[in-house]
């Protein structure tokens, strides 16, 4: 018994390979303190940051940094909303300090370190699911500073999140930012707090990071990319990216284009083999597809994103970033609950 006892200690705790990752996630060098030594990546949950990310440390070449704004793993952001909106002109140093502290490297945290596997480094890589409400004030106080945006389909990352029971407070997230509400969101208020099921609450935060995010940012702000062009035409989606920050990349990439991410699930569609695009279609519902087509005509994003077709147009999205924001309307859709 106590021969088991040890087997199976060696292959938890005290394994070496957790050893080493524990190694590796707490004692490090990270050899630079400037905010423009990191590379930021942003975009929402399940939309394929994890594996983006992946790519672009593709030869390990950065300390990576992942979701160092999490408000209830890191202490220096635990005043945070748990997807914080900030106006792009704000000075608060409640939000700068924090902010400089990760995009420096200053910050070390078992959450945002937990896939790190640099030892020493002079750049980061730091990956961002929640700052789509803050990001033109990002590049608004952190100048020079790369950031590349992903977009992925709503349905397909509604779906996702909803299968996996990622259930969302729409009042404790947004109802209770009183600037967000007044900038964007106060004539939404009621239906707001009248979602229902899981998808129609996640499609709500869909539709306001990404309407907010495209409404503030600027051509040049940031570098737009879309998880169907890194599926389908992958090599010039790269490209454009690596362009963008500063990168060269050679013929390996493709074993880390190919490989499934840390966050992929067994029945994601990069480990069964299925289209990793359109395979949301086979399950969305009648009533979630149309509430779908509605809210996505309410904020404008069905020039990006239909209902009926898994790929993107892409010089809509550009496009947006070119022109001032459009009013939303006066009152917003009706929920398919009601």
């Amino acid at each position: 018994m106590k021969m088991l006892h040890m087997t199976k200690e060696r292959k938890g705790k005290f394994h070496p390979e957790h050893i080493r990752n524990v190694m590796r996630r707490r004692y490090y060098l990270d050899l630079s303190s400037d905010y423009r030594d990191s590379l930021v990546l942003a975009g929402t949950g399940r939309s394929g940051t994890t594996w983006i990310s992946e790519v672009i440390n593709y030869r390990n070449e950065y300390r990576l940094m992942d979701e160092p704004d999490r408000n209830g793993r890191i202490e220096a952001f635990a005043h945070f909303n748990a997807i914080q909106y900030i106006r792009p002109d704000d000075d608060n140093p409640a939000y700068l300090e924090p902010l400089a502290l990760a995009l420096s490297g200053r910050l070390r945290n078992d959450w945002a370190d937990r896939f790190n596997t640099r030892i020493v480094s002079t750049k980061r890589l730091v990956k961002f699911i929640r700052a789509s409400l803050y990001l033109k004030w990002l590049v608004n106080h952190f100048p020079g500073l790369r950031v590349v945006l992903l977009m992925r389909h709503p349905c397909a990352v509604c779906l996702s999140q909803s299968r996996l029971d990622w259930e969302i407070d729409l009042h404790d997230i947004l109802l209770v930012q009183p600037q967000l509400m007044e900038d964007f969101l106060e004539p939404f208020r009621d239906q707001i707090a009248a979602a229902d099921t899981l998808f129609e609450k996640r499609l709500w935060m869909w539709c306001v990071e990404n309407y907010i995010a495209l409404a503030q940012l600027e051509p040049g702000d940031v570098h737009l990319a879309f998880y169907e062009s890194f599926c389908e035409e992958p090599t010039k989606e790269i490209e454009r990216m690596f362009n963008f920050y500063g990168k060269e990349w050679d013929a390996s990439i493709d074993e880390a284009m190919r490989k499934p991410s840390n966050s992929s699930k067994p029945d994601s569609a990069i480990v069964t083999g299925k289209n990793r695009v359109d395979s949301w279609m086979k399950h969305i519902t009648d009533d979630q597809r149309q509430l779908a087509r509605r809210m996505l005509r309410q904020f404008g994003l069905d020039a990006i994103y239909s209902v009926d077709s898994p790929l993107p147009d892409t010089e809509a999205a550009r496009a947006m970033l070119a022109r001032p924001p459009q009013p939303l309307p006066a009152k917003a859709v009706e929920s398919i609950s009601q």
